[in-house]
């Protein structure tokens, strides 16, 4: 018989049981239970990262530059390289060299702003587009975040994108700054293009990007855009009518000025009128074609801001400034800075 059998016919006569008697009481009743299951041991699951997605097809990399000598023989040039462009999924057969530099010279490649774009889709960013410029050597990358500022209002409806771009050969050094999409008409503008928003980089053959607080990246970004929207907002309340006023706002902006110029009739030259030079009036006229018929400009009325859409118009979308386009001349270059002009006139009418 066991203690547990000697035992509970006394408890239920309301006699008592010394610590030791419970002690024993308890592991009587330890005995009569089923073990405790072995706890089961659950392997971690250690999952692979998973491989970033290329955002361009293309790749570059640094390549020996030949010569031929008086035989007919290739010989390497010591101390320079050549940037050699080609597909990532090797299909490319042709060399592309881009470009011909000193070895000091660095070459950032497209992997490297990948990976600067990959870490801020981590951060909440989405992507919105990629590209290349001056003949492939330029390349930037366009990201959106939903805690940036929009801004609609007729003929309007603003978009900021945080715009990456950088060079292959050295040209333009990597930074990032705002760009303003109108979604209306897809007119840009770059806000203070020569900010570093969010990371600062050194242009260097290791340059190792690091996102340095992308949250005060983002409340930097949203404090800019909020002022050109609070300036926007003033233009398009700012009535500006007039084909005069347009005429001289527009000819602030191209840098045109009217002068006497020297002309010849029958082989007699003579000083004409004042006058703006052909290609300026060229411009003129592409300009007053984007205010009129430029999508939005109707809705927009006869503002400051329809002035200065005008030009952001010309600039992005007109058929006269095709080759600016494709060399990126309307996001950095001459086209950029005449938008950059127009703004600060524009901005001088509502202050």
């Amino acid at each position: 018989m066991s203690y547990l059998d000697e035992i509970v016919p006394n408890l239920t006569n309301g006699e008592t049981v010394s610590n030791e008697g419970l002690q024993k009481l308890a592991l009587e009743i330890m005995k009569g239970q089923d073990p405790e299951p072995e706890p089961e041991i659950i392997e971690p699951v250690i999952e692979e990262p998973a491989p970033a997605m290329d955002i361009f097809k293309h790749t570059v990399d640094s390549v020996p530059v030949y010569i031929k000598d008086s035989n007919g023989s290739l010989v390497e040039v010591t101390g320079f390289h050549a940037m050699n462009r080609t597909r990532k999924d090797g299909t490319s057969t042709e060399p592309e060299i881009l470009h011909v530099a000193p070895r000091t010279t660095a070459i950032i490649t497209m992997e490297q702003i990948e990976s600067v774009a990959h870490e801020l889709i981590k951060c909440g960013y989405k992507l919105t587009g990629s590209g290349e410029m001056k003949n492939n050597r330029w390349l930037f990358i366009e990201l959106e975040h939903t805690d940036l500022p929009t801004l609609e209002f007729d003929g309007t409806n603003l978009v900021p994108k945080m715009w990456i771009g950088s060079s292959h050969d050295g040209s333009l050094a990597m930074k990032s700054t705002v760009k303003l999409t109108d979604t209306w008409c897809e007119n840009t503008f770059m806000l203070n293009s020569a900010s570093e928003l969010l990371f600062k980089a050194k242009h260097t053959r290791n340059a190792d990007i690091k996102i340095q607080d992308y949250e005060q990246g983002i409340r930097s970004a949203s404090d800019l855009i909020k002022e050109y929207y609070s300036l926007a907002e003033k233009m398009n309340d700012t009535s500006f009518v007039g084909q005069q006023r347009l005429e001289k706002f527009f000819a602030h902006t191209l840098g045109a000025e009217k002068k006497s110029r020297v002309r010849k009739i029958n082989g007699k030259e003579y000083d004409s009128d004042p006058m703006y030079s052909g290609k300026h009036e060229n411009q003129l006229n592409q300009l007053f074609e984007s205010y009129q018929y430029g999508k939005g400009q109707n809705e927009r009325g006869e503002t400051v801001w329809s002035a200065f859409s005008a030009v952001t118009d010309w600039c992005d979308n007109h058929e006269g400034n095709q080759k600016s386009r494709d060399m990126g001349t309307n996001v950095i270059g001459s086209r950029a800075r005449q938008k950059q002009r127009a703004w600060d006139l524009a901005t001088q009418m509502v202050q």
